[in-house]
């Protein structure tokens, strides 16, 4: 943490609501009050997802440099969406161009493209419950499994869940992804980003199952 250091932020509002401020420091009173941490996970805050996206996206970069350390985890060109360059830029942009600040914040910062969906196929089921979701992803995890359809009768029967059916497993897309080997050491982070029932949801099962607790924080979650 860098306990002396003030930034620039321009007019605007900062951490306490009050109105054209020009200096700041971020590491003070209210930001540290309301994240209180060395480490920030950020899940999808890019540009394809800013209609969604109702909180201040500057804010938030321009306060993320009170951490140490920042995982920057987005959707990337495999998918049609950005890639790490244009992502940087999209901060940049929404740091007003400050490119004091945006150093500040690279150098924290690492970018890892998540890929999309691991879970969805089983958490957007009906038939699904949330705890359904975590007993599969444990147990292929426990049981280095990657791939739901690498499943055996066996594997389906010690997992129980009634609902998972071997002759069913063909038709999900459910894997462990890559992330796994990233997250592990973010264990205590604040989590902000969205969406919060979709891709953000998928980052929380995927740590509670590791027994990795990452600190919700609301103000910016979408």
């Amino acid at each position: 943490m860098h306990g002396g250091t003030r930034y620039r932020v321009g007019m605007g509002m900062n951490w306490h609501g009050v109105m054209d401020i020009k200096e700041v420091s971020w590491l003070a009173d209210r930001f540290a009050a309301m994240v209180g941490g060395g480490k920030l996970v950020m899940v999808d805050i890019q540009p394809e997802y800013g209609k969604f996206i109702k909180f201040d996206i500057g804010e938030l970069l321009r306060g993320a440099i009170g951490y140490s350390e920042i995982l920057v985890l987005w959707n990337g060109p495999e998918l049609g969406m950005s890639s790490e360059g244009a992502l940087k830029r999209y901060y940049l942009e929404k740091m007003d161009d400050d490119e004091e600040l945006y150093e500040e914040f690279m150098s924290r910062a690492k970018f890892f493209d998540k890929g999309y969906g691991f879970f969805r196929d089983i958490m957007d089921h009906p038939c699904f419950s949330s705890d359904d979701v975590e007993k599969i992803a444990k147990y292929m995890i426990s049981n280095e499994i990657r791939d739901i359809r690498e499943l055996t009768a066996e594997d389906v029967d010690a997992i129980g869940v009634s609902q998972l059916l071997v002759e069913d497993l063909e038709d999900y897309g459910f894997f462990i992804p890559d992330l796994k080997d990233i997250l592990k050491d973010w264990g205590g982070a604040d989590l902000v980003g969205g969406q919060e029932r979709e891709c953000l949801a998928e980052v929380e099962i995927l740590s509670k199952v590791m027994g990795i607790a990452l600190n919700k924080i609301g103000k910016f979650i979408y």
